[in-house]
């Protein structure tokens, strides 16, 4: 990982599971490469350092397209909420430089206890969907028939200035 640059780390299956809400029958695993191809497209266009932890077995891993999206495992023993708020409890002053994509509570108490941002896996998958590159992606996806079903998300998630606010954090333009 990177320190001392803005930096997203995202809770994996819970994003995974706002973008593919209903995944019919596509495996796991397949939803993973996807997922991991919108965020390395996000990691492109922002220039902001993107790391993935998945609850499972194994260490940390290059995506599956070798690209340097940093994935992570977590050990059996350890779930990834729990990395999460670990590796945010380690940052001591840098934690301001990091945020937390999940919707999960506990981990977005604890990230805002300790002074990092949250943003919800609903509204960073809208960000995610309306990403150019994602949606090349996308078309990608869809021309190799993988289905998923049409996702929808309450428009009150975040007001206006929530959204303006993060437009601009995760926006290259910085005006």
């Amino acid at each position: 990982m990177v320190r001392g640059r803005n930096e997203i780390v995202v809770d994996g299956y819970n994003l995974l599971h706002k973008l593919y809400p209903s995944p019919d029958s596509v495996s796991l695993d397949v939803l993973r490469q996807e997922t991991e191809k919108q965020l390395l497209c996000f990691q492109q266009e922002t220039g902001c350092p993107v790391t993935v932890v998945y609850d499972g077995k194994g260490g940390p891993r290059e995506s599956a397209s070798g690209a340097p999206l940093h994935i992570v495992f977590t050990p059996a023993a350890k779930s990834a909420d729990l990395w999460i708020i670990d590796y945010v409890k380690s940052l001591n002053t840098k934690v301001k430089m990091v945020t937390i994509v999940s919707s999960d509570d506990e981990i977005r108490r604890y990230a805002t206890a300790f002074g990092a941002r949250c943003i919800k896996s609903e509204a960073f998958a809208l960000r995610l969907t309306k990403n150019s590159c994602a949606s090349q992606e996308n078309k990608h996806t869809q021309s190799r028939h993988i289905s998923f079903k049409e996702k929808k998300f309450n428009e009150k998630l975040l007001s206006d200035r929530e959204v303006d606010r993060w437009m601009k954090l995760f926006s290259r333009d910085k005006s």
